[in-house]
């Protein structure tokens, strides 16, 4: 009896994060312009999730490209920026082999920047047709705004602005910046347990660690420890966040390790040659950079030097001064504001069908 129970539990538990909140009127009615829903997505033969909510679906579409790659990130976007679906149709979509679209039957080939390029593209076209709108809006973070960059260069027409937050720009120069930065700042601190995990994995080479995917992992705790991740502590931490969640368990969190297994070859392939500078040049879309003055995850010094570089019909670079890589996290008032402020008003009514 008492495993039936905590069965029944589990399976009520698990299905209440298939649903999300409505938006409703002040007299509790439900909001009738709104949407608010969770779709399974078949996109280019792989069930992918996304969770669609605002407060009137004729607002500009919002498509959220979040980090990682294999980044378990929605639920920290929908608590400090959902105020966003108050201007936006947001659509928050968790990546092939991300969060609820981890599947152990994603062939491990299709993984890569190309295919990513391809799944966002068919996305958006299921979204311009869904809300019968001829373009969307883009934002991308850290390796989203990698994905970003590669998607509206190479699909212009789609898109009518895109912001990348905290991008990664060069793989290389962006890993030695940050674990120099690492080792500068357990020197100065003389954290004896921190130089000794910094000199057994020892610096990257071509943007890599020799000892993969674990050096990573303890080279970025260090990074978060000494305030290059995180700059502002975060008012609600990640684990009350997916306790908090309707629409995610807190047991998406045990696919972690599986998620970052799939996703690390990708990575190993991208970085050593990663290179904004030679591979996007130039874009036909307007593009906003939001870069945190503490980034030392994605050294925010390399994304403004691509940023002087890139050519686009319209730029703009956004310093934040208290923040690091998760700015949208650490100001979300300021970020929220200048997203409403630059892409709320890029998709006139001309822009609907």
């Amino acid at each position: 009896m008492r495993l039936k129970t905590v069965c029944l539990l589990l399976l009520i538990f698990c299905g209440a994060c298939s649903t999300t909140r409505p938006f409703k009127t002040a007299d509790g009615q439900l909001l009738d312009t709104s949407v608010a829903e969770i779709q399974r997505v078949t996109i280019n033969g792989i069930k992918q999730f996304v969770t669609i909510r605002g407060r009137d679906r004729r607002n500009p579409v919002l498509l959220w490209l979040h980090g990682g790659p294999g980044s378990l990130s929605m639920p920290f976007y929908m608590h400090y920026n959902g105020s966003l679906e108050d201007r936006f149709t947001v659509v928050y979509w968790d990546q092939r082999g991300s969060g609820k679209s981890y599947s152990p039957r994603i062939a491990p080939e299709t993984m890569t920047l190309d295919q990513f390029v391809a799944d966002t593209h068919a996305l958006t076209t299921w979204l311009k047709q869904r809300f019968n709108q001829s373009k969307i809006v883009l934002v991308g973070h850290s390796w989203g705004g990698l994905l970003g960059m590669h998607v509206i260069a190479k699909h212009p027409a789609d898109y009518q602005a895109f912001m990348a937050v905290s991008p990664v720009s060069h793989g290389p120069e962006s890993e030695q910046v940050s674990y120099k930065f690492t080792l500068n700042s357990a020197q100065q601190k003389q954290d004896v347990n921190a130089l000794a995990t910094l000199q057994r994995i020892g610096p990257p080479e071509n943007g890599l660690y020799k000892e993969g995917l674990s050096a990573l992992k303890q080279q970025r705790a260090l990074v978060q420890t000494y305030g290059g991740v995180v700059h502002q502590a975060l008012r609600m931490p990640g684990s009350q966040l997916f306790l908090h969640s309707k629409e995610y368990s807190f047991f998406t969190l045990f696919k972690t390790n599986k998620i970052q297994r799939l996703s690390y070859p990708m990575l190993e392939t991208i970085w050593p040659t990663l290179d904004l500078k030679k591979q996007v040049p130039a874009v036909n879309v307007p593009v906003y950079f939001c870069l945190g003055r503490y980034d030392h995850n994605c050294p925010s010094a390399l994304v403004a030097d691509y940023y002087e570089s890139v050519k686009a019909p319209h730029k703009e670079l956004i310093w934040f001064d208290e923040s690091a890589h998760l700015l949208c996290w650490e100001e979300p008032q300021k970020f929220n504001a200048l997203v409403k402020e630059k892409l709320g008003t890029s998709s006139s009514s001309e822009d609907l069908k």
